[in-house]
């Protein structure tokens, strides 16, 4: 697999994919706004940073639900596929927080798709994180 340019603006994802892992109906305004606008910045290509603080983002705003018993099923889905956007965007030359140019993209972004995996379920979401897990692991391993 091909390394992409830092600050790459093409996805490795499946969106249609990981949009449909998603269960929308069961989520607040307040969850699906900030993930909408995250996937909407990663279908329209837009700079790696900019797609990592959208990302970002959608991941802060499912805390409130995750911790809600009623919300928390779906929450953990949201928090799920935001955490694989961020993955993405990160491994592209995304900010992958803390501002330092020294933090590894290659283990941020396996850190980012542990978390949606643990969060979602690794049955539900290894298929969709397969190909950055698969370029994190590579960029890994050739350092």
């Amino acid at each position: 697999m091909s390394k992409r340019a830092r600050g790459s603006e093409t996805t490795l994802l499946n969106l249609e994919a990981l949009e449909n892992a998603v269960p929308w109906e069961e989520l607040g305004a307040d969850v699906v706004d900030p993930l909408r606008r995250a996937l909407d910045t990663a279908r329209r290509e837009r700079p790696a940073t900019e797609r990592a603080k959208a990302a970002d983002a959608a991941r802060e705003a499912t805390f409130e639900a995750l911790e809600d018993e009623e919300r928390a099923e779906a929450a953990c889905a949201a928090y799920s596929a935001a955490s694989i956007l961020f993955a993405d965007a990160t491994l592209a030359g995304g900010d992958c927080g803390g501002g330092d140019e020294a933090v590894d993209s290659e283990a941020a972004a396996l850190r980012a798709c542990d978390l949606a995996m643990l969060r979602g379920g690794v049955a539900e979401w290894a298929t969709i994180t397969e190909p950055v897990v698969r370029a994190a692991s590579a960029g890994a391993a050739s350092e």
